[in-house]
């Protein structure tokens, strides 16, 4: 006789939390995109509108990346990691954003799979 260990609605939260990191990954990502686009906008400016473009520009980058760090905070907050450690690690050191994105990102996709109770006989 198979025992399950874990409620039969665990499963359910457990996707739902994933789903959660999921969704604040990808608009990371996207926040992400807005920082490059913006950065790309002012290092090709050329001289006409030069101080326009790079206001915009700038305020563009600014939202971008604090929208970036904070919708990865969230994914590492959905995750039940701790958030302020890699919040002042990605402040302070640039690309640790991607590591603890991989990290939960891979953690994401082993869940469902690792989401299987061990099974007492």
């Amino acid at each position: 006789m198979r025992v399950c260990l874990r409620p039969p609605d665990s499963h359910a939260n457990d996707n739902a939390m994933n789903a959660q990191v999921k969704n604040a990954l990808e608009s990371a990502l996207l926040a992400a995109l807005v920082f490059a686009v913006c950065l790309w906008l002012v290092l090709t400016g050329d001289e006409s509108g030069g101080v326009l473009r790079a206001t915009f520009g700038g305020l563009g980058m600014g939202v971008g990346i604090i929208a970036h760090i904070a919708y990865v905070a969230v994914a590492l907050q959905h995750a039940g990691r701790s958030v302020w450690p890699w919040v002042v690690a990605m402040v302070l050191i640039p690309g640790v954003s991607v590591v603890a994105m991989v990290l939960l990102s891979s953690a994401a996709h082993e869940a469902p799979g690792a989401g299987q109770a061990p099974r007492a006989d």
